[in-house]
């Protein structure tokens, strides 16, 4: 009979020592899963926050990029946006004034707005973003928004010293900064002739003073450039006196130049057309090579003429054969002048 009371009373230790275990480790999963899910919510991302002016003194548009759950990725919980007559900060957060109609936190990158109305014309107003996870975590407070309460309609300076030059694959663009205090960015316009009419090519303003256009039109024999500068308040300046970035014109002060091929890409069989300068007759040549750097085509122009030249190349190597699709590069050689252009052959 002792010995059955022994087993049994082994039997309930264990089971009780099994319990305490399996309750050790349901309490360690526990907290692996939470301690990273903590850390994820500490990395919520600021919003940036910035001002549009309406067209009345009393009301103002702020305009941020939604931020996410989990620094850019996810959706946030909550915006706490909040205006007061002396600028913002951690420290007097809580005795400015919460405003209400924001709208509900969108997929981060996402472009959001809110409007507010009943200001003071001639008074200066300070406002600021926070934004909080579906954990409870605030961000830090946002870049702090000052408005004075007087509508600027007047547009910051016209843009000056645009250049153009040929650069990679494309033009780069060039210009010198604003002197603009409220400047919030530049725009750039493109066109194919100087008269224009010019087309504007980036969809968001252009924060510095310079531009990479790499999508270049198919055929474009001419293209000419301006640029704007827009203020905080919407207001654009006019357009900055043009500039050629490819101009056949025989006017075109002469230097060794190569530009972008078209059409590229081209289908394999498909002759391609490379425009070129060339700076003087008689000692220049184009080279296309392949990816691996092998020459695969060389084309002589000691007989052409110094200026704008359009050489055609049938897409065949120097044994007739037409060469595969990929990636080319061609140079154009003159002497120690050495300038290339990429240009890719499909299928």
């Amino acid at each position: 009979m002792g010995a059955a009371v022994r087993r049994r009373r082994t039997r309930l230790a264990r089971a009780r020592r099994g319990r305490r275990a399996r309750a050790r480790l349901a309490r360690t999963r526990w907290h692996r899963w939470v301690v990273p899910a903590t850390l994820l919510a500490l990395s919520l991302l600021v919003p940036a926050l910035a001002r549009a002016q309406d067209a009345a003194t009393d009301s103002l548009t702020l305009r941020w990029t939604a931020t996410g759950d989990d620094g850019t990725l996810g959706t946030a919980a909550q915006y706490d946006l909040r205006m007061s007559d002396v600028t913002l900060s951690e420290a007097n957060w809580e005795q400015a004034a919460a405003l209400s109609g924001l709208p509900v936190p969108a997929v981060s990158g996402t472009e959001q707005q809110c409007v507010v109305r009943g200001l003071v014309p001639g008074a200066t107003y300070y406002f600021a973003l926070r934004v909080r996870d579906d954990a409870g975590n605030w961000s830090e407070v946002s870049n702090v928004v000052r408005w004075d309460g007087e509508l600027d309609e007047s547009p910051p300076p016209t843009p000056t010293g645009l250049a153009a030059a040929l650069s990679g694959d494309g033009i780069g663009l060039t210009w010198d900064p604003s002197t603009a205090p409220d400047l919030a960015g530049y725009s750039v316009y493109r066109a194919t002739a100087e008269i224009g009419p010019y087309v504007r090519l980036n969809p968001e303003l252009v924060a510095a003073p310079e531009y990479q256009d790499d999508a270049l039109p198919d055929g474009a024999r001419s293209l000419w450039y301006r640029v704007t500068a827009t203020d905080v308040s919407g207001n654009e300046s006019a357009q900055s006196a043009a500039v050629a970035g490819l101009e056949t014109s025989a006017a075109l002060a002469l230097a060794w130049r190569i530009a972008p091929v078209f059409p590229n890409p081209s289908r394999v069989g498909q002759p391609i057309v490379v425009p070129v300068i060339l700076e003087a007759a008689g000692r220049a040549r184009l080279d296309f090579v392949d990816a691996a750097g092998h020459l695969v085509r060389r084309l002589d122009l000691s007989h052409l003429a110094a200026g704008y030249q359009e050489v055609e190349w049938d897409g065949r190597n120097d044994a007739g054969r037409v060469v595969a699709p990929g990636a080319y590069r061609g140079w154009l050689v003159a002497g120690d002048v050495r300038l290339s252009t990429r240009l890719v052959r499909v299928p």
